[in-house]
């Protein structure tokens, strides 16, 4: 637990267990968010309350992760202390979170979440109120990344106040670009150890991993980065800043899983018929905040395959 002994009780937030006494639900073993005493599902809420649940959600996600998979927290932006694992309470930050052996493999996932009320760890808040944590959250994919014998680093682009005080910006990260290639350089990149990087981005998340690619030429050129996966994420033409070489290999690395009614995987249109500029596939479900969710299976099957994406990708 973070050292709060310090933090304005006004401005701090409330812990997990104060959360879990203010409401009238409780997680049960399924991942499933059901009411204390009738074991219902979440009905419709007053706004209020709906985001009082949503902050329990977000202190139970991270809690969750952190115990299932024994996950690291570390703390960016880092200036002072130099060391990602301390607390630095001279400036604001945010919390990401790795697995034990990222200082050390050479295999990498990095997972990065789309925009909205969503924080460290979820896909969709609402799917983790309404449906499951399997769903809602990354831990299939951090399940998978471990079978893979690939580390995993999340980024936590949503979170633009400190953690423990919500009424300090962090002033480095004014938006979701800033804070991901932040921590791709800082983390990613300056680890010596890591050879291969393999993303998976969901919708606004496409637009970090375009700038990322567009802040590290090199790593997409020489075939650091391996394969990505987007979740319908919603990049426009921006990814034409590559250029001709830049574009082949992007296109040939690199899937987005969008909503259809075509069973999961299944090819639904190439890089001609999306703005992005790369093939679409099935992801298994026709709305956009489920694709992450249900996509997981065949993004892995994509991933673990020596395969590129050569469907009707231009070769310059």
């Amino acid at each position: 637990m973070e050292n709060d002994k310090n933090i304005n009780p006004q401005k701090k937030y409330k812990t997990l267990n104060e959360l879990e006494e203010e409401i009238d639900y409780k997680f049960n073993e399924k991942g499933e968010l059901l009411h204390k005493v009738t074991g219902e599902k979440v009905g419709k809420l007053e706004q209020k309350e709906y985001e009082l649940i949503g902050s329990y959600v977000e202190k139970y996600v991270e809690h969750f992760l952190i115990q299932k998979f024994n996950l690291v927290i570390l703390y960016v932006p880092n200036e002072n202390l130099n060391d990602f694992s301390k607390r630095d309470e001279s400036q604001a930050q945010c919390k990401i979170l790795t697995t034990q052996d990222f200082p050390t493999n050479p295999k990498c996932l990095i997972i990065i979440q789309g925009a909205g009320p969503v924080r460290l760890g979820q896909w969709a808040r609402s799917i983790c109120i309404n449906d499951n944590l399997d769903i809602g959250t990354m831990s299939p994919y951090i399940e998978n990344a471990i079978k893979s014998n690939m580390s995993v680093i999340i980024f936590n682009p949503n979170q633009k106040t400190d953690f423990m005080d919500n009424t300090k910006p962090i002033k480095k990260f004014p938006d979701h670009e800033k804070h991901s290639v932040y921590v791709y350089d800082k983390l990613v990149k300056n680890n010596k150890n890591v050879k291969e990087i393999y993303i998976v981005a969901h919708s606004v998340g496409g637009d970090c991993v375009l700038e990322i690619l567009f802040k590290n030429m090199n790593d997409l050129l020489k075939g650091k980065i391996k394969k990505i996966a987007f979740t319908d994420t919603l990049h426009r033409e921006e990814y034409q800043k590559l250029g001709n070489k830049g574009i082949n290999i992007f296109r040939k690395i690199s899937r987005n899983y969008v909503p259809s009614e075509k069973p999961l995987g299944e090819f639904v249109r190439d890089y001609n018929n999306f703005v992005g500029g790369i093939n679409c596939y099935s992801s298994g479900h026709r709305r956009h905040e489920y694709t992450s969710g249900y996509a997981v299976e065949e993004i892995f099957k994509f991933f673990n395959s020596n395969e590129k994406d050569e469907k009707n990708c231009q070769i310059f």
